[in-house]
C-alpha cells in the first residue's frame, strides 16, 4: 500500500477494515472480579466502581453477596449503581460448601437458595462456587459437596443462570486414587454444572492448561486471567508481567466455551485498583474473542 492509498482510506475511516479487530474498540468480554478492589469497595462503593468504569472495563465480577445483599445493597440497589458507572455483572462468586447440600432430602438450603434468586434477580448468568474449604475436600464430605453441586445447578436452571465451579491449585491433588479436580469433573452433569477456570491456579497445580481446555470443551464458560510472577514465590502479577503464556492458551479458550475473561490479582505490587487498571491494558494486547 503507498502513502497516498493509505491517507485515502485514513480519511475515508477505511482503514478500520484493514485492522486487526483487537486493535479496534475493545468489546471482547473482559471482566475483573472485584475481590480484587475489596478494600476499595467497602471504603467507597460508589467511587470505586465509577472508576473500574472508567478504567475501560464494562464488565464485574461480584464477590461480596451476604443474606440477600449485594456489597450491603438490595440487587436492585446495587444493580442501579452499576449501570450508573456503566457496568453490568454477569457473574458472581456465591460461597458454597457441603454444609449448604442434605444428602437425605437432596435439597439445598434456603440461604443458598436465596442466593440463587437473588442472582438472576440482579442479572446474573452465573453463580459460582469460588472455594472448596478444608473439610470438604476429603471423604463424605467431598462426596456430599459434588453431590450438592448438581443439585444446586438444577436450581440454578430453573431460575435461569447457569451454575459453576471455580479451581484453585489443591483440585489437582489426590483424594483416594482420583484428582479431586477429576471427581468434580466427572462426578457433575456437565448440564447443570459449567467451569470457571482459573489459569493462575491450574498453571500453580501443575496441570496441563491447554489439555484441560481440550478435555472440556463447550463447559469452560469463563476463565479467571492472572499472571505468575517469576519469583520463587509465584504470586500474581498483572497479566504481561508475569511466566503465564496466555496468547497460547487463548488459541483453546474459544473451542473450550469461553465466554468472559476474568481479571484477578491477589497480590499487588502498586495499589489494588492501580493493578486492575495495569492488568486491564496488559489483557486488551493479547488476542482472543
Amino acid at each position: 500500500m503507498n502513502r497516498r492509498t493509505f491517507n485515502q482510506l485514513a480519511l475515508s475511516g477505511s482503514m478500520a477494515a484493514l485492522l486487526p479487530e483487537f486493535l479496534l474498540a475493545d468489546k471482547r468480554p473482559i471482566s475483573v472480579q472485584l475481590y480484587s478492589v475489596r478494600d476499595d469497595m467497602q471504603k467507597d462503593l460508589v467511587g470505586t466502581l465509577n472508576a473500574v468504569g472508567k478504567m475501560g472495563y464494562k464488565l464485574v465480577e461480584g464477590a461480596g453477596y451476604n443474606q440477600g445483599k449485594f456489597y450491603g445493597k438490595s440487587p436492585k440497589e446495587f444493580k442501579m449503581i452499576l449501570s450508573d458507572a456503566g457496568l453490568s455483572m454477569p457473574s458472581g462468586h456465591f460461597g458454597y460448601g457441603s454444609a449448604n447440600y442434605d444428602p437425605k432430602t437432596r435439597t439445598i438450603n434456603d440461604a443458598y437458595k436465596m442466593a440463587i434468586n437473588d442472582a438472576a434477580e440482579i442479572g446474573h448468568k452465573y453463580v459460582i462456587a469460588p472455594y472448596m474449604i478444608d473439610e470438604d475436600r476429603k471423604g463424605d464430605n467431598l462426596k456430599q459437596y459434588i453431590e450438592g453441586l448438581n443439585v444446586a445447578g438444577e436450581l440454578c436452571k430453573k431460575a435461569g443462570v447457569k451454575f459453576g465451579y471455580h479451581n484453585h491449585a489443591f483440585e489437582f491433588e489426590k483424594e483416594g486414587n482420583r484428582l479431586i479436580y477429576d471427581m468434580i469433573l466427572q462426578d457433575t452433569d456437565p448440564n447443570l454444572v459449567i467451569l470457571e477456570m482459573d489459569l493462575y491456579w491450574t498453571e500453580l497445580g501443575k496441570a496441563n492448561t491447554i489439555e484441560l481446555l481440550k478435555k472440556n470443551k463447550g463447559r469452560v464458560h469463563l476463565v479467571h486471567v492472572k499472571d505468575m510472577a517469576k519469583t520463587e514465590k509465584r504470586e500474581t502479577v498483572e497479566v504481561g508481567d508475569g511466566s503465564i503464556n496466555f496468547q497460547e492458551i487463548f488459541k483453546y479458550t474459544p473451542a473450550a466455551g469461553v465466554k468472559y475473561y476474568v481479571v484477578e490479582l491477589e497480590h499487588y505490587v502498586t495499589t489494588p485498583m492501580q493493578g486492575i487498571e495495569k492488568a486491564y491494558q496488559g489483557l486488551k494486547k493479547l488476542k482472543f474473542k
